[in-house]
Order: structure tokens, then sequence, then C-alpha cells
């Protein structure tokens, strides 16, 4: 190679250098675009920060931006099945004897049939659901830092209530390890200390996850409201005593020690707080008007007006109503014609007389509970397969 041409690639490396550069320092920069908006401008105004937190609570019961769907939080997932609530009422009960689902949507009976793996739509979806909602937490933790909130120049009232807030989100976020660990067990573990971007995350080992679970509970309880002491649909001191009870009761499972002592003992302090009872009538914790409840420590609100989703109570009520069940006695306008139990869990449950209600078999002798009619095809009276 002579001097001359090598003289002719290194102005051309430098050339590129210096654009790679100028290139770089374009990206790191503040958006034109009025449009766009970025943290330190939003929680300039002091109401940011309470609807930043209502967005953490909302990745519970809504699926984007619109309702029932549209703008969708995660791409890739059908909102009509995709919430995060949904999925785990598919998770925790149709791989039960408590209840089964008579559609043919997708790999829905896998459920049922124990016959699931990492490839499954709706696996993914709640995978997804739970990683989402961990995501928002600790963005929302990362703009609200004490140093963040204070070079803002918000009031001390307004700090005060961030700290609040902040609790508030570090315990959904415990709320979604939670589910994490009892559902994938080993799964990737981040927090707000962690890069955003091109980040891949260690894989945690259950028994650290729950250790981990266990302090971060510990650490916010004291910097919540006393046990009914906040407004309806957000947490408060008795919510964070039912996660560990919750956590306690399997710990044998996740980190190999039996904490029932445990479980028992933060079950007391829920009920001897005097915030909770259970309703005189049971019925009266699934009215429309539910928030009167004193039984429900901590819920994911719905609505039929502002909530909207295919998800969550809505799903749970239309699925459930079919056959020759009227629809208004239920206040829906119509069933889906999908959920029902097993028979051998409605033996379980006498009648007030003493008399065992005997489930109804098809001609095929299936194990259902008959619910006249059908759903996408699929009807119990005839088919001979789930």
């Amino acid at each position: 190679m002579t001097i001359k041409s090598f003289r002719h690639i290194l102005l051309v490396l430098l050339g590129l250098s210096l654009v790679t550069t100028s290139c770089f320092k374009d990206l790191d920069t503040t958006p034109l675009d009025e449009d766009i908006l970025i943290a330190d401008v939003v929680y300039d105004d002091p109401a940011a920060y309470k609807q930043g937190l209502a967005k953490l609570y909302a990745s519970f019961a809504v699926t984007g931006q619109e309702g029932p769907a549209g703008q969708g939080d995660i791409s890739g997932i059908d909102e009509g099945f995709g919430s995060y609530l949904r999925m785990y009422w598919y998770h925790q009960e149709l791989t039960t004897e408590e209840a089964l689902i008579g559609w043919n949507d997708a790999t829905i009976k896998d459920f049922h049939n124990q016959n699931w793996n990492s490839q499954d739509g709706f696996i993914y979806a709640m995978y997804s659901r739970i990683y989402f909602t961990i995501s928002i937490c600790n963005e929302f933790l990362r703009a609200t830092t004490e140093d963040k909130v204070d070079g803002r120049g918000q009031t001390q009232a307004v700090k005060d209530e961030v700290a609040i807030y902040r609790a508030e989100a570090r315990f959904l976020r415990a709320l979604a390890y939670y589910h994490a660990l009892d559902l994938f067990r080993n799964v990737p573990f981040v927090t707000e200390e962690d890069p955003v971007g091109s980040f891949f995350p260690e894989q945690i080992q259950a028994t650290d996850l729950f250790n981990w679970i266990e302090l971060e509970l510990r650490d916010i309880q004291d910097a919540l409201p006393t046990p009914g002491g906040n407004e309806y649909g957000r947490v408060d001191q008795a919510g964070v005593w039912m996660l560990m009870a919750k956590l306690y009761l399997n710990a044998e499972v996740y980190a190999g020690t039996n904490r029932y002592s445990d479980a028992v003992a933060f079950s007391k302090q829920v009920i001897e707080s005097g915030a909770y009872e259970l309703e005189d009538v049971y019925e009266y914790n699934f009215l429309a008007d539910n928030e009167t409840s004193s039984e429900i420590i901590f819920p994911i609100t719905f609505d039929g007006n502002n909530t909207q989703t295919y998800g969550g109570m809505t799903f749970i009520i239309n699925a459930s109503i079919g056959g020759d069940m009227d629809p208004s006695a239920y206040g829906v306008q119509g069933g889906w014609g999908g959920t029902r139990a097993t028979p051998t869990f409605v033996a379980k449950f006498p009648e007030a007389g003493g008399t065992l209600v005997e489930p109804v078999f098809n001609s095929g002798n299936y194990p259902v509970i008959y619910v006249p009619g059908g759903y996408q095809g699929w009807d119990p009276a005839t088919a001979n397969q789930l």
C-alpha cells in the first residue's frame, strides 16, 4: 500500500469518526417536538405525580390507552384476553379443579389438561403483563427520587405526597414480582437502579427473590397510610401485611423454609387493625358498588363507564353467564357462556338443607357442569372432548 493511499484511507476514517461523533451527540439531546414530553417536563406539574401513579395501578386493570381496547401497552398481545387480571385468573383457576372454560380460543384448553409450554400465547401474555408493570414502576421510581423532585422546585407538601406514592409503587412492583415468583419462579430481575435500554438482566433464584420481596415489603410498610387510611383503590399498610401473609403461606415452596407462623401473625395484624372485617352478606362483595365493602383489602378497580376492558370483571362476570341464565339478573346485557365449575368442586358445597347439588353430565358422561347453549361452536351437550 502506498503512503498516498494510506493517507486517503486515514482521511476517510477520520471523516467517518467525525460523522459518528456528531451523530451520537445529535441523539443525546432534548426532543425538539413540543408534543413529545420528557419526565422532567411532565413532573414540573405537581398533579402529574398522582397521574403517573394511576398508570401503575391501571396496569393491573386495563390494556392500553383506550377502552376497552386501543393503543395497547404491549405489542403482539391480543387486548381481548391479554389483561393482567384476566390472565392471572386463567393461570390460577383454569389449572385447578375449581374451574374450566368451554371455549376453543387458541391453547386455552391446555390449562385444564395440564399441558403447556413457553410458546403458549396466554403464558406469554401473563409474563409480559408482569414485566410491563415492573418496568413502569421502575421508571416512576427513577423519575421521582428526592433529588429530582427537589430539583423541580416542588413544595414540601408535594414532596411528602410523592414519598407515599413511591412506597405504593414499590408495593405494586413487589406484587408483580410475587406473581412472577409464584408462576415462573427463577425470573429476570430489574429495579430502578438498573440501566434503561440495551440491558440484559440477570436471572434471580426463587429464594433470593423471596427474600427481596420480604425485605421490600417490610421496608415500605411504615411509609404507607394506616389500615383503611388511603383512598379507595390504593394500598395501605394492611395491603402490605396481606401480601406478606400470602408470601409466607408458600414460603416452603419458594424458599425451602416453613413460615406458617409468620403468615398467621401478619393475618392477625390485618384483623386486629379493625379496618377490615367480613361482610355480613357475602354477595355484597360482588355488587357494582362494592367499594363500600369492609372485606376488600386491596382491589383492582373497574368501572363500566370509565375503566373499560375485555378482561377484569367484564370477563369474570360475562364468561360465567350462559345457557338459560338471565344476564339482567347479574347486571349485564349478555353472557359469554364460558366458565363453569367441575363436579368435584360443586360436590363440596351442600345446600342449606344438607342435600348435595348433583352435577349434570351430558350423554358422553363429560365431567363438566352443563350450561345449555354453546360458545364459538362448542357445546358440552354434543362435544366429546373439551
